[in-house]
């Protein structure tokens, strides 16, 4: 079945944003990109490119937060974290350092479209409290769990960033060996 033009445009949005952020992606670039009418985004979206902003990053963030859950199925939380990061470096090095993360680049994207931030935040937490359900189920306090959390989800996000930067995984690597540490001496309660 082909595509509508609304998920054809949400599809070529999340590519733009990923590889322009939100102030680099024009309509003109997104209608090429989804192959479709300029009439499309605001029979679809009238809201215009902020709307198609929001709906792209709530759809992107569903994907990620899918990916994410399955890898937060088992029951050890360093495994669940060295998937997260090889996602990373897989899409680096098969983008050739040009995607990166589209949930970040709608955190930064207030300017162009005001409730994109907002909508990123709730992705984010989204991706923090599957780390955090793991944690729990694998003896981790909740409280500990949450904090460790959001610190994996800051560090992996935080990383790609700067490996996109320096046109290496190695910041990926290393936030993936200390992560690996910090898991480590929750899960041990070495903490207490």
């Amino acid at each position: 079945m082909t595509p509508s033009p609304r998920e054809r445009l949400i599809t070529g949005a999340i590519a733009l944003i990923r590889e322009r952020g939100v102030a680099g992606t024009g309509i003109t670039d997104l209608l090429a990109r989804s192959d479709t009418a300029r009439r499309s985004i605001y029979q679809n979206f009238p809201g215009g490119k902020a709307e198609l902003v929001e709906e792209s990053t709530r759809a992107a963030g569903a994907m990620m937060s899918s990916i994410i859950g399955g890898f937060t199925a088992g029951d050890n939380p360093n495994t669940s974290l060295a998937a997260f990061i090889q996602m990373w470096k897989d899409t680096l090095a098969s983008s050739d350092f040009t995607a990166g993360c589209p949930i970040v680049a709608a955190a930064l994207g207030g300017t162009e479209a005001p409730l994109a931030p907002a909508v990123a935040a709730e992705v984010f937490d989204d991706w923090t409290n599957l780390l955090v359900e793991q944690l729990v189920r694998t003896g981790v306090d909740e409280s500990a769990a949450r904090s460790l959390a959001m610190t994996a989800v800051c560090a992996v996000e935080g990383a790609a960033v700067v490996a996109i930067s320096s046109r290496s995984v190695r910041p990926l690597d290393d936030i993936g060996v200390h992560l690996a540490e910090l898991v480590s001496f929750h899960l041990n309660g070495s903490h207490r």
